[in-house]
């Protein structure tokens, strides 16, 4: 893969860049320069974005179409998500052993990248997390220093930026998931660095590197997918005369179609109409309506089941109330229940606090999942799920 152009983003005011020959040799470069002072040229750039702006995870959905995958993801990772899924922009990959890469960025953020860009007379083709630029080995993690942020590759599209206080922490983690065979250590800065990975019980391999590594081997996540997607100008000017024909054809078709079978769809609307009347007499809050008649019969049973599955959320919220009242400025930023799980979204002051909770509950015989957890301006986010019916059993 030919990169002719690359800038790398550090900050919002300053960033990296080089350009490449095809040999892929660097042929100029700078670090840490204001954005208009990058050389512009005819070659769309790569772009690289800080990885702590963008959330790297994977979903199951079992669909083969690519459409309705890209409907169902936003509100499969909604529980995961501590933002509006309606605010965030989600690209996806090539799927792995039936799960799919996906990239989770606020849409604000992207859109800021972009205008930035376009103000300096960039029009990118790619933009990537930049962690997925350092180099993957197959069943090896890679981890690569860079000042004092921490950028970890576990497989050919996943991976994380941490700070270095919390690196250990998160990899713990992450091998709750999945273990490596070795991990690759880049640029580590002391052998303190080295000692600390030692304690995870994986072999260490150190080797010289750069940010290109991983880029000239593999396939991308690219974050401009959907809407936000480069459109190419000159193919559709080219084809204009073809589609507008294949429009006006089409528009034909379909309006023979509509008038000759208008007469039956006036029939069954009316007929559907007076369905769906009496479902929504008898329902008024009703928004969407499938089959009036299996919609009642679930609606009816979930009547009967919501007065006791109000008793297990109140009951498990009273039992672990003092374990988040003894947490010292502890903020609850939201709380979810669903299908027997209490989600739990925390601000703290530290990871201490957050092993001090996992503790308490344990010993409550409680059953808890620190599903992630985030440092953001010295405070820690974390989503903690607690599993209902597991409680229940014991």
């Amino acid at each position: 893969m030919h990169i002719p152009l690359l800038i790398r983003f550090h900050t919002k005011e300053l960033v990296s860049w080089a350009t490449f020959d095809r040999k892929k040799r660097i042929i100029n470069s700078a670090i840490s320069v204001p954005l208009n002072e990058v050389p512009t040229s005819n070659y769309q750039p790569l772009i690289l974005i800080p990885s702590t702006e963008v959330i790297l995870t994977q979903v199951n959905i079992p669909s083969k179409n690519r459409h309705k995958i890209i409907q169902a993801i936003p509100y499969a990772l909604e529980e995961q998500l501590i933002d509006e899924v309606e605010n965030l922009h989600f690209a996806i990959g090539q799927p792995v052993a039936g799960n799919i890469p996906v990239a989770v960025i606020a849409r604000t953020c992207l859109e800021n990248y972009l205008q930035r860009l376009q103000t300096a007379g960039f029009k990118p083709a790619v933009i990537i997390p930049d962690v997925l630029a350092i180099l993957y080995q197959s069943n090896n993690w890679t981890v690569m220093y860079t000042d004092d942020i921490v950028l970890v590759r576990t497989g050919l599209q996943a991976g994380f930026a941490v700070e270095v206080d919390n690196l250990i922490f998160m990899l713990q983690l992450a091998v709750t998931n999945s273990q490596p065979e070795q991990i690759i250590v880049i640029n580590h800065k002391t052998t303190m660095d080295l000692t600390n990975l030692q304690t995870l019980g994986f072999p260490l391999k150190i080797i010289e590197s750069n940010i290109l590594d991983g880029i000239i081997v593999d396939k991308q996540l690219n974050l401009l997918q959907g809407e936000y997607r480069p459109q190419n100008n000159n193919l559709l000017r080219h084809w204009w005369l073809t589609i507008a024909l294949g429009l006006i054809w089409s528009g034909l078709y379909i309006t023979e179609q509509i008038m000759e079978y208008r007469d039956l769809s006036q029939q069954r609307q009316i007929l559907n109409q007076q369905i769906t009347e009496i479902y929504r007499n008898t329902f008024p809050k009703a928004r969407k309506i499938v089959n009036p008649r299996v919609q009642m019969e679930q609606n009816l049973v979930a009547l009967r089941e919501q007065q006791q599955v109000n008793e297990i959320f109140l009951s498990t919220l009273n039992k672990i109330t003092p374990t988040l009242k003894s947490i010292p400025n502890l903020f609850i930023k939201k709380i979810t229940f669903r299908q027997q799980k209490i989600d739990l979204y925390l601000i703290l002051n530290n990871f201490q606090d957050l092993e001090k909770i996992q503790i308490q509950l344990d010993k409550l015989n409680i059953a808890v999942k620190i599903k992630s957890a985030t440092s953001q301006n010295k405070r820690v986010e974390t989503h903690i799920q607690i599993s209902i019916k597991k409680i229940n059993q014991q």
